[in-house]
C-alpha cells in the first residue's frame, strides 16, 4: 500500500508539472505572436558584402507553434546570398518599373515666409532629386534556401542606410513552391553577423503567420554548443521565446526527439523527495 501511495503521489505531482509547463509554453507562444512583425533591432554597421556567399545551417528555431522540444535532422540547410540590385532595379523587373513611377509625396518648397508657389520645373527637379536619392539607396539581394535537393528563391529589398532589415519582394520561386507552400510576404532581419555566425529571423503576419530564426555558419557543424546557446540568449533578449529547435546538417538519425531538460529536472527532484519521505516512514 505504501508503494501504491508513493506512486499515486508521484503521478499527481508529475501531472501538475506537465500542466504548468503546457500553460507556460502557451503563454510564451502568445507573447511571441505579439511580436509580428516588429523591429527586432537588427545589427547596425552591417557590411552586406561580407555576408554574401554560402552559409550552412546549424539550428532552425521556431518562436511560435505547437511543437515543443529539439529535433535532430540528417538533412542540411544551405543558404546562398547574392547581390541582385542590378537585376532587380534595372531593366524589365517589376520593381524597376515601380522605381520609375512618380514619387507619391508632397514635399514643401521655398523658404519660411516665401508665399510663392513652386513652378512646374521646380517640382520636376525636386522629384528627380528625390528619385535619384531613393534609387541610390535601394538595394536587393537574392536568398536561395536549399534543403533535401529542393530550392526556394527569395528576392529581398533593403535600404543601404539600414542594411540589416530586408523586405520580401515578389513571390518565391523554386522546386519547394510545388509542394504545399504559403508564399512568404514578410521581413528578414539580420540579428547577428560576425565572422562565422549569421542569424536571420523570418517574420510574417498574414497569411500563415511565421516567426522563426535560422542560425548559420560558414562551415557545416562548426558552431559549438556554447555559441548556439549564446545565440539563443540573444534571441531571448529580443523577446523571442523558443518553442522548438530543429538541428540540421547533422550526421545523426533523423528526427530524434530530445525533451527539454529544464522541464524534467523539477519532476525528478520531487520524485526523489517522495522516495526519501517514504523511506523515513
Amino acid at each position: 500500500m505504501r508503494y501504491l501511495a508513493v506512486l499515486l503521489m508521484t503521478r499527481m505531482v508529475f501531472g501538475n508539472l506537465l500542466a504548468l509547463h503546457d500553460t507556460t509554453s502557451s503563454e510564451n507562444r502568445a507573447s511571441s505572436a505579439q511580436q509580428f512583425c516588429t523591429d527586432l533591432n537588427p545589427q547596425n554597421g552591417l557590411d552586406v558584402e561580407q555576408i554574401m556567399g554560402l552559409w550552412y545551417g546549424s539550428e532552425v528555431i521556431t518562436h511560435i507553434g505547437n511543437e515543443d522540444g529539439e529535433f535532430i535532422y540528417d538533412t542540411c540547410v544551405v543558404i546562398h546570398l547574392a547581390d541582385a540590385t542590378n537585376a532587380t532595379f534595372r531593366g524589365d523587373h517589376p520593381l524597376a518599373r515601380d522605381q520609375e513611377s512618380e514619387p507619391r509625396y508632397g514635399p514643401s518648397y521655398g523658404y519660411p515666409g516665401d508665399q510663392s508657389q513652386p513652378t512646374r520645373d521646380d517640382l520636376r527637379r525636386s522629384q528627380n532629386h528625390q528619385y535619384r536619392q531613393q534609387q541610390s539607396n535601394a538595394r536587393a539581394l537574392r536568398l536561395i534556401w536549399d534543403e533535401k535537393s529542393h530550392t526556394l528563391e527569395y528576392i529581398l529589398r533593403y535600404n543601404s542606410t539600414r542594411p540589416g532589415f530586408w523586405i520580401s519582394s515578389g513571390p518565391q520561386v523554386g522546386s519547394m513552391v510545388q509542394m504545399p507552400y504559403v508564399q512568404f510576404t514578410g521581413t528578414v532581419q539580420v540579428l547577428k553577423a560576425i565572422n562565422n555566425q549569421l542569424v536571420l529571423t523570418f517574420c510574417q503576419s498574414l497569411p500563415g503567420g511565421q516567426l522563426f530564426s535560422v542560425v548559420l555558419s560558414r562551415q557545416p557543424m562548426s558552431l559549438s554548443a556554447e555559441e548556439n546557446q549564446a545565440i539563443r540568449n540573444l534571441l531571448k533578449r529580443r523577446l523571442l521565446s523558443t518553442t522548438s529547435v530543429r538541428k540540421v546538417c547533422y550526421n545523426g538519425t533523423s528526427r530524434i526527439f530530445q525533451p527539454k531538460i529544464s522541464s524534467l529536472i523539477p519532476s525528478a527532484i520531487l520524485i526523489l523527495l517522495s522516495l526519501l519521505m517514504f523511506r523515513k516512514n
